[in-house]
């Protein structure tokens, strides 16, 4: 009896992480269960980025489809991956299923296509690991039924059909695609700091727009848990290098402090505290908040640079700078002044 075509999909899915598991090079044994999102095998197979990325035109480089400061010559950011589907109908139209990347739970399932740029999409969020880290699945063609805020979803689940959905700009049926994140949230508390920005369209995400949703690079993820070189993705941030540290003025704590714990140092009972030090990776990916004083000197500005290593930040100098020169002192350059001012509530 022919098995359907679902269930083979799922299968490989969950393949992926009993080859995973199947490394007998130990350095950390991973203690969570990652799954690749798409049925396509060739990451594991080691075919390189020409086996599973989209690039965005014919004539476009295949890292066009990565992460990074990979568009428009290296000048515009890409904060995920693009993987193209293994099955397509006559018309070109993409059919492959769409997993769960870990165990977690349904926070957004947006089935407008015209309400985002990603089109339909899924954030989940996965509190069994530590620190609780987000996955998105972009450009959706479909959500399955069950997907739906407050569910909890296995591993290699099935969410929807890889698609080329979005708003505005129409992708090509030849180029439907999965756009794939996985990061962390800013703010508890997006909606407020959006409501005090001129923007033309309201918020239909709430804590779930791209806007609260910092990426890190899943393919340099899924290589390190390959590797089995992190036992948690505490372990991979942990390795992060710092490229700048922020002391922000405020003495309100950041939800970021309470929902991270182990990325961050909560204040002393009893004890005031009326700054912050925010210390992040390249592109702007917070991994540190601990409480400080902001002492002198009282400028009117909310935020001072304690630390910049210029040489740590070649991977984000070219798109998403996030130090920049003002007269003889640096400052935060605009992409991360947005993200200080939604952790912090400015």
């Amino acid at each position: 009896m022919a098995i359907p075509s679902q269930a083979v999909a799922r299968a490989l899915a969950t393949a992926s992480i009993l080859l995973f598991s199947a490394n007998a090079e130990t350095l950390a044994q991973p203690r969570f269960s990652l799954s690749w999102p798409t049925p396509n095998a060739a990451y594991f197979k080691g075919m390189g980025l020409s086996g599973f990325i989209q690039k965005t035109g014919p004539d476009k480089p295949i890292t066009s489809g990565a992460y990074g400061c990979v568009r428009n010559n290296g000048y515009k950011f890409h904060e995920g991956l693009d993987l193209f589907p293994v099955k397509r109908d006559g018309r070109g139209r993409a059919e492959d299923s769409v997993f769960a990347a870990m165990d977690g739970i349904v926070r957004h399932a947006n089935r407008t296509s015209s309400h985002s740029g990603y089109g339909k999409y899924v954030v989940l969020e996965h509190p069994s690991v530590k620190p609780a880290l987000y996955t998105l699945y972009g450009h959706l063609a479909e959500i399955n039924e069950k997907i739906k805020p407050g569910t909890s979803v296995r591993v290699a689940s099935p969410l929807g059909k890889m698609g080329n959905t979005s708003s505005g700009y129409r992708i090509p049926l030849n180029r439907s695609h999965l756009h794939f994140e996985v990061g962390l949230r800013l703010s508890d508390s997006f909606q407020s700091w959006y409501q005090g920005k001129s923007f033309k369209t309201p918020n239909r995400h709430g804590n779930f727009s791209g806007f609260n949703l910092v990426g890190l690079n899943p393919l340099d993820f899924y290589d390190n848990y390959r590797r089995k070189s992190m036992a948690s993705p505490l372990d991979y941030l942990k390795k992060k290098k710092v490229v700048a540290k922020i002391r922000v003025r405020s003495s309100r704590t950041p939800d970021f402090v309470k929902r991270y714990p182990s990325l961050s140092i909560s204040p002393e009972p009893k004890k005031s505290v009326d700054a912050w030090d925010a210390s992040f990776a390249a592109h702007g990916l917070p991994i540190r908040i601990e409480p400080s004083e902001w002492g002198l000197p009282k400028d009117k500005s909310p935020f001072r640079v304690l630390s910049y290593d210029e040489s740590a930040d070649t991977a984000s100098r070219k798109c998403r700078r996030i130090i920049m020169v003002q007269g003889k002192k640096l400052v935060p350059a605009e992409q991360l002044k947005v993200y200080l001012e939604i952790l912090f509530r400015l």
